[in-house]
């Protein structure tokens, strides 16, 4: 019996060089952010004391793909970056659906989760801004080892 590829693996020169920004296909624009004290919008210069300018800049961005620099691709592949997708066999089985459902193996990275997908281009945002020190508030662990993972490729 033929089941198919169970395992793909991308190369480095298939990574995609671009994020898909999903705001520009959205049916309408999304409502903005209000502000707590008197509910009037939020510009995104607002959210300049949390986020690096650039980061501020993407979140509200309509641009169709943000290019991911070269030095923030660097840092992906040394982590290991792209990761595998993995055919879910007994799961499509379960549901008998001819569908073919793969998962992303985002556990083998060193981190352990998805979560330096971000932390990584938000550490490189920060040193190109001039940001010598980054913290966070949460305390779940992954997201904290993410970040100061992040920083080591940037010397922060």
């Amino acid at each position: 019996m033929n089941f198919g590829k169970t395992r793909i693996d991308l190369t480095q020169e298939e990574m995609p060089r671009s994020y898909y920004n999903i705001l520009p296909d959205l049916p309408r624009r999304l409502d903005p952010p209000l502000s707590p004290v008197d509910n009037t919008p939020l510009p995104p210069q607002a959210f300049e004391m949390f986020f690096t300018k650039e980061a501020a800049r993407q979140e509200f961005s309509q641009e169709e793909s943000i290019r991911i620099p070269d030095e923030v691709a660097d840092a992906y592949f040394r982590l290991g970056r792209p990761t595998p997708l993995v055919r879910a066999r007994r799961l499509e089985k379960y549901l008998k659906t001819p569908a073919r459902i793969y998962f992303k193996r985002e556990d083998v990275n060193p981190c352990g989760s998805h979560k330096p997908n971000s932390a990584i281009p938000q550490a490189y945002y920060a040193m190109k801004q001039g940001i010598e020190a980054l913290t966070t508030e949460t305390g779940a662990g992954q997201w904290g080892t993410a970040l100061a993972y992040a920083c080591c490729f940037f010397f922060l």
